[in-house]
């Protein structure tokens, strides 16, 4: 069998498969609340783009399927967890990963993934289907046009094929003279044409995309224009002079400030403050201004190492170690940050926002400590090493149950203190509901009447929730707790 022949066959299994992912789309969300389903739908596209691959022969970059890790295991959260936040940017993320697999997995990118020109890449993946969206109705015309080699076989096939093709015809044409005329509706009144319409339109649209998308890289691989972008050379315009003198500056600042949080914040109040200041108003202030100092400083250092000019080895070792300095300084802004926040987080309680922040400092943290290597080790590719960084802390965010980690520490902090904000608990998603009811025992009964009447209402939403599409464990988990406390 020739390539030509080949294609045309992937082809047709495409166009297969190709509706088979639009028919999922529809069973799996349709009408329905996200839950098993999600994960189930991107294992499935992972499943098709691999068979895709196989039964066209293009070859393949075995390494970039790693990228299946973090896909499903963030997909997997859907039905899982029920947080709102993270659900929404998982939503974002996955799909962002998938074409990213898919461009590496059948080397049609052109710049490296940790090039930001790769950027580039996925947007064209994006929008190129769009010009094969023809591409599945002439493939369907030449499976139609198929020789089986029986005549009476091949006029069965057409037939069959010519029925398949009417149904979504007759049903809009059917529909719409049922509209004009209540005579000719009073025939069809029994069969739900509005409701097959809807499926039609839903259906369609997902599997000509995902065909077309799939082919787009057939077709990409059969064109065999593949050219690598070059490295990009960056123009070295800053003057190891005003660097050095500039990174004198800022580290003598900084080492005034180190002394200064040893002394007062770490040391507690062993120190005297200024007559206008507690210790608890001291520790709390400044947190957003010292984030902003550590974003600038990681501007400072990346183009510092990126863009400064190349002098004499004794001159790059001076700054190599001035750079040092800076990152050691800035981890000592992070730490008195992080304290700070959690200083504050004992005073007011803990949000979503406040947890965010938290572990975007962590992940600045874990920043710095690459960027420290790389002032030393130049060849380590540092853009691989964010990206990569970023993304496991990501993924473990996402399984660290922020829900439960709030509701725990202010429900904690309300037994210690007796201030609690129960309207902010009532926002966390269901995996709270297990910690909330701990507030069921507390002596206040206007907390416990809203805490109940709470959990009528999940248990009212959750009961309108019952398709196997929409099963999460939070849910169900939440489900069993609120048939224990609710009549």
């Amino acid at each position: 069998m020739n390539d030509s022949n080949a294609l045309k066959r992937a082809g047709y299994v495409l166009l297969l498969l190709g509706l088979a992912i639009g028919v999922l789309f529809d069973i799996l969300f349709y009408n329905k609340t996200s839950g098993i389903s999600y994960p189930i739908f991107i294992a499935s596209l992972l499943v098709i783009f691999f068979i895709s691959m196989q039964i066209s022969r293009v070859p393949v970059n075995n390494r970039a399927w790693i990228l299946a890790v973090p896909i499903l295991a963030l997909s997997s959260t859907s039905g899982i967890y029920s947080n709102t936040v993270l659900r929404i940017l998982n939503f974002l993320l996955v799909p962002i990963l998938m074409i990213a697999l898919s461009a590496l997995a059948s080397n049609i990118n052109k710049a490296h993934w940790s090039d930001f020109r790769f950027i580039a890449d996925m947007v064209k993946r994006v929008f190129t289907p769009f010009g094969s969206i023809h591409k599945p109705f002439t493939t369907f015309f030449g499976m139609i046009s198929l020789d089986t080699g029986d005549k009476r076989k091949t006029v069965v096939s057409k037939v069959l094929i010519g029925v398949i093709i009417s149904i979504p015809l007759l049903t809009i044409i059917i529909w719409l003279l049922s509209s004009a005329d209540i005579v000719f509706k009073n025939l069809f009144i029994d069969i739900p044409f509005r409701t097959m319409i809807k499926h039609i339109f839903i259906v369609l649209p997902i599997s000509i995309y995902i065909f077309s998308f799939i082919f787009s890289i057939f077709k990409a691989k059969e064109s065999n224009e593949k050219k690598m972008y070059g490295k990009i050379g960056w123009k070295l315009f800053i003057d190891p002079t005003v660097l050095l003198t500039m990174l004198s500056l800022l580290n003598i600042v900084y080492i005034v400030f180190a002394v200064i949080q040893f002394a007062y914040l770490f040391g507690g109040d062993t120190f005297i403050l200024p007559s206008s200041f507690s210790y608890a108003e001291y520790a709390r202030r400044g947190f957003f201004e010292l984030l902003a100092v550590t974003v600038i400083n990681f501007a400072i250092l990346f183009f510092s190492i990126t863009f400064v000019k190349k002098e004499s080895r004794k001159a790059n070792t001076v700054i190599k170690s001035f750079l040092s300095a800076l990152v050691i300084f800035t981890f000592i802004l992070l730490i008195s940050a992080f304290y700070r926040m959690v200083l504050y987080e004992m005073a007011y309680g803990y949000t979503y926002l406040r947890i965010f922040v938290q572990a975007f400092m962590i992940l600045l943290f874990l920043l710095f400590i690459i960027n420290l290597v790389y002032i030393w080790y130049s060849r380590m590719p540092i853009i691989s090493a964010y990206i990569l960084c970023s993304l496991i802390l990501f993924v473990i965010l996402n399984f660290v149950n922020v829900d439960v980690m709030i509701a725990k520490n202010n429900i904690n902090r309300y037994f210690n203190t007796g201030e609690i904000d129960v309207d902010y608990l009532e926002r966390l998603s269901y995996s709270a509901i297990a910690e909330t009811t701990r507030l069921l025992d507390c002596q206040d009964e206007e907390i416990v009447a809203q805490v109940k009447d709470h959990f009528e209402r999940e248990k009212e939403i959750l009961a309108e929730q019952s398709s196997w599409q929409s099963i999460n464990l939070s849910k169900i988990k939440a489900q069993r707790i609120l048939d224990k406390y609710t009549d």
